[in-house]
């Protein structure tokens, strides 16, 4: 699908193919180097995962592509500000919200990039996220359907999930339908052993660890692109209708067993238009939810039953224009301006309370973002290598908060194509949510917490909702990155991010500790003996909180082995001058190629009428052999597909790219700043410079054939694959390459500092240390871990968490206890065969079916709570906090 992007994100080929230096044989080999959508931006990407590298995930889903990647996209150093959710584009543009290509199959990507926090500004966002570029393919058509069956190896609940899904990509447009139907069942203390002192004979029974939840939820999304204009335009509708049912043990006289039902609609509609205007990008989006929440919950009497009900709308719309009106020594300054207008509304109702709660908010933002280069490697200023400053101001008025500011300002140093540094600071004024607000007052009976003033386990209520004292929140953040490809590892990079944070005036919603009731005594109520009857977790403000915190990531992806050795193209009479003949003007074997004989390829496949077989005899070989089927007879949908490369406006641009980087790189002298960096990274020498024997070679390969044309002589032989404008892709990759191959991300945070200051004179909470205001320890040390192994068909995921240990402070109460948190390691396997590829079947009901089988937290591992003797208190029982542990399940997935 054409659609729109910001300039510099620039709107490749579907497979940009390049010449690149030659090979031991002295033959040329032609590659992709870019594909439209890619982003063109001075940070490095994080990570890279190709069609190939997404095969080995074993997904079902954009959104399982997403989780399987999550190590490359978390911010571990920004402490979770931004959300802890990436940035979405699809095809280097923004979206109006996940929603509207979660649910596209894996097997629609072309490719996913992730960039640092920094790319975010680029396209109207705060630097508090990383991007995540998803590009998807130009012409794809599927229709999936998926069964899951899950649930613990030790039983008492199952998990059952069914997918329906259609996706058409064309050249003009998407169009997604998509059906889910979750359903899951309800596991009891009673079916995990425990029990809880105080409580009334048999109660486990009417107590859950898990609630019996369902949910179905059904998705429409449509994509449409008009080339005349270079306008792109997407629609995307939602609805989810869930249901949830959990118990609370026994009424006070032991007789009725106490339900909390709940309820919840959602409508969700967005949309995003995108096109140029002049020399500026414009992208318009919008996001409407509509939600109804409604909460019974019994009395604790069992007289009956409270409703709380909560009603929700929130309208965001954001308009963005980006443009490169100035240009320096150093290349354009990017210049982005943002502008939104959101309105959002909670309306609360109680029966408990007598005063229905309404909030209201209306948001206007406007903010401005400048990238402006200061030095080019191998141009301006190039001795001191890549250099650029980014600079975004911005304000926010809010209808119950007033005037808002926020500015950042940050410096890009890249030494060397391989190695990159950021320096960002990041200030900015957030006000708290309406759900913190405004939210409806639930109360949770009977919930088994640790009472750290006695040592003893008790059953508590729990009180939840909004608070509408809440005041805004001021952020003052550093961030620290550096970013390098490793040279003695092929396609790795390796990430570090160290974050400063300090926030003012911070809304929190606490747990229940020590420290939390001396710091707010009047959120625990207590009996006239001591005894813990209830704890008010509803949001609270805190007058400063200061952390910082460093991140490392690895991100790897590769083939396993040797690769197979390319035939010598001239030998075969594939793209070379045939044996004992000539070649170009350039002389020899194997150089250049003949923009005539393309352009005689595209009038084949442009002037034959839509639907109707064009004439092959003139194509050559290699590449009619492509659009044959099986029976050697031309192939409807691989015509259809050649002629989508071929012919339109995309290929026109195609062609102008491809035409422009041979001006440059033929250029007297040769422009190499114009080049895409995968082509610059093969004319380098294994220190990460230019090798002018690299650049010699490729010159006299691409050259000749410019002169070629200039003379009027064509060249003989065939046309190399993909060469000019329209050319194929790999379709794939290279059939004859069967090595495994495989992916790692792997990130590794270390909290350095955590504190809490109540207020300006103290008292301060190392929480580190184990003064927490929340419900748990804070350790200083966690890891997450995603790799995957693909071959032929066979595929292995596997996921990894690490949390270190820590400590919880229990005061200085007589009878008090600290208590200490092992550390934890689990593993997740996913086993996965995709039956057609394993048994070479390309039709018939084997084709597109994939059968996969899971084993989450694979060694049934379990993080223990000890207090001061060594004792685990029930509150803290393994099986209390995991109810789950070893978790098995079996997927089926067929694609049509």
């Amino acid at each position: 699908m054409a659609e729109e992007q910001d300039p510099r994100a620039q709107p490749q080929p579907d497979m940009e193919e390049t010449a690149v230096p030659p090979s031991a044989s002295n033959t040329i080999v032609v590659e992709g180097t870019r594909i439209r959508g890619q982003l063109f931006v001075e940070e490095k990407p994080i990570a890279e995962f190709s069609e190939q590298d997404i095969a080995a995930f074993g997904a079902s889903s954009i959104a399982d592509v997403i989780a399987a990647i999550e190590p490359a996209t978390g911010s571990g150093a920004r402490s979770g500000r931004g959300g802890g959710q990436p940035v979405f584009l699809i095809n280097g543009i923004r979206v109006s919200s996940f929603r509207e290509f979660r649910s596209y199959p894996p097997e629609a990507v072309q490719k996913v990039e992730v960039f640092p926090e920094e790319t975010a500004q680029r396209f109207g966002y705060s630097a508090d996220q990383r991007v995540v570029n998803i590009i998807l393919k130009p012409n794809f058509q599927s229709v999936s359907a998926e069964v899951e069956y899950e649930g613990p190896d030790r039983g008492g609940f199952t998990r059952n999930e069914q997918e329906l899904t259609y996706l058409r990509i064309g050249e003009k447009g998407r169009l997604n339908f998509n059906l889910d139907f979750e359903d899951s069942s309800l596991l009891t203390e009673a079916e995990r052993g425990l029990t809880v002192e105080g409580g009334f004979p048999g109660e486990e029974q009417f107590r859950s660890l898990r609630a019996d939840t369902m949910s179905g939820e059904g998705t429409i999304n449509y994509a449409r692109a008009f080339a005349e204009s270079g306008l792109s335009l997407s629609l995307n509708g939602t609805y989810n209708h869930s249901e949830s049912l959990s118990l609370s043990g026994l009424s006070n006289d032991g007789t009725i067993p106490l339900e909390r039902r709940g309820d919840v609609d959602t409508i969700s509609v967005g949309g995003t238009l995108s096109r140029p205007i002049g020399d500026w990008n414009a992208v318009f989006t919008n996001d409407t939810v509509r939600s109804l929440s409604t909460t019974e919950i019994d009395r604790f009497d069992g007289t009956g039953f409270d409703i709380a009900e909560s009603r929700t709308w929130t309208i965001a719309n954001d308009l963005t224009l980006t443009g490169y009106p100035i240009a320096l020594p150093a290349g354009d300054i990017s210049v982005t301006f943002k502008t939104g207008v959101d309105w959002r509304q909670i309306a609360s109702e109680d029966t408990r309370s007598a005063t229905d709660i309404e909030l209201t908010r209306r948001r206007f933002d406007a903010n401005t973002t400048l990238s402006v280069p200061i030095a080019e490697r191998g141009g301006a200023w190039g001795a001191i290598g890549g250099v650029s400053l980014s600079f975004s101001s911005g304000i926010e008025d809010l209808s119950d908060f007033g005037t808002l500011a926020n500015w950042s300002a940050g410096i890009n140093w890249q030494p060397t194509d391989t190695l990159g540094f950021s320096a960002t600071r990041i200030w900015r004024e957030v006000a708290p949510s309406l759900t913190s607000l405004g939210s409806p007052r639930i109360d949770e009976f009977n919930v088994p917490v640790f009472d750290y003033a006695t040592g003893d386990t008790v059953l508590a209520t729990l009180v939840t909702g909004g608070n509408p004292d809440l005041r805004a929140e001021t952020q003052a953040d550093w961030k620290f990155s550096a970013n390098w490809e490793l040279p003695f590892w092929e396609n790795a990079r390796l990430q570090a991010d160290y974050g400063i944070n300090r926030s003012r005036d911070v809304t929190a919603s606490p747990g229940f500790s020590a420290a939390f009731e001396e710091a707010f005594p009047d959120r625990v109520t207590r009996g006239t003996a001591g005894e813990l009857l209830a704890i008010d977790r509803r949001p609270l403000t805190l007058y400063e909180t200061r952390s910082r915190v460093l991140s490392f990531g690895l991100n790897t992806r590769g083939e396993i082995g040797k690769a197979p050795e390319r035939p010598d193209r001239g030998a075969q009479g594939n793209g070379g001058p045939p044996q004992g003949r000539p070649g170009g003007p350039g002389g020899g074997p194997g150089m250049g190629f003949d923009p005539a004989r393309m352009e005689a390829m595209r009038e084949t496949f442009c002037k034959a009428p839509e639907g109707e077989t064009p004439d092959l005899s003139a194509i050559p070989e290699m590449f009619r052999s492509r659009l044959l089927d099986a029976n050697g007879n031309p192939d409807p949908e691989k015509i259809a597909a050649a002629r989508a490369r071929f012919c339109g406006a995309e290929a026109d641009q195609r062609s102008q790219q491809f035409t422009a980087m041979r001006e440059a790189i033929c250029a007297e002298p040769p422009k190499l700043d114009g080049l895409p960096e995968e082509v610059l990274a093969r004319l380098k020498d294994e220190n990460g410079e230019i090798d002018p024997e690299k650049v010699k070679a490729m010159r006299e390969r691409m050259c000749s054939a410019q002169a070629a044309q200039g003379e009027g002589q064509p060249q003989q032989g065939g046309p190399r694959r993909g060469a000019g404008g329209g050319g194929f892709g790999r379709f794939g990759g290279d059939p004859s390459d069967t090595r495994p191959r495989y992916f790692l991300s792997l990130n590794h945070n270390i909290v350095l500092e955590n504190e809490v200051l109540l207020a300006e004179d103290g008292p301060l909470f190392d929480q580190l240390a184990g003064d927490v205001l929340g419900g748990s320890a804070i350790s200083q040390h966690s890891s997450r871990l995603e790799g995957g192994l693909f071959w032929q068909g066979y595929g292995l995921r596997l996921t990894g968490r690490y949390i270190g240990e820590a400590e919880l402070l229990g005061g200085d109460l007589p009878g008090s206890s600290d208590l200490f948190f092992s550390d934890l390691a689990t593993f997740d396997i996913r086993l996965f065969a995709d039956l057609g590829e394993v048994f070479k079947k390309e039709d018939g009901w084997m084709k597109g079916l994939r059968v996969s089988v899971l084993a989450d937290n694979v060694f049934d591992a379990r993080r223990t709570v000890t207090d001061e003797n060594g004792d685990t208190p029930r509150a803290y029982d393994p099986l209390r906090i995991d109810p789950v542990g070893r978790y098995l399940g079996v997927d089926i997935r067929k694609a049509f």
